[in-house]
């Protein structure tokens, strides 16, 4: 069984990283980390200290996978700009005397 403690310290990491707020990302697993290693610490059953592991491991790799996921739209985004930008520069001075009618 998880502790509540560590779910919510969980909860924090999820939506700071659905809000994107990566600045303090770090000190949350950081907390989160302490936690985990607290509370395997505290119990004497192997058996919790090896959920409580393999908890800490899905939810770390659910927040590396969010922040690549994030990461490389971000990267996508970034590219498709000067896309953007070849119908946004130059409009008026580009303009022609010619017209066409469909």
């Amino acid at each position: 069984m998880i502790p509540a403690q560590l779910k919510a310290r969980e909860r924090e990491v999820r939506d700071a990283i659905a809000r994107r707020e990566y600045d303090g990302l770090g000190e949350l697993l950081e907390g989160l980390r302490l936690a985990a290693d607290e509370a395997i610490r505290g119990t004497n059953d192997p058996a919790a200290r090896g959920e409580i592991a393999g908890w800490m491991l899905t939810t770390i790799e659910w927040a590396r996978l969010m922040v690549t996921t994030q990461r490389q739209r971000w990267a996508e985004e970034l590219e498709a700009l000067p896309r953007v930008d070849r119908f946004l520069a130059g409009t008026a001075g580009d303009v022609s005397d010619v017209c066409v009618d469909l």
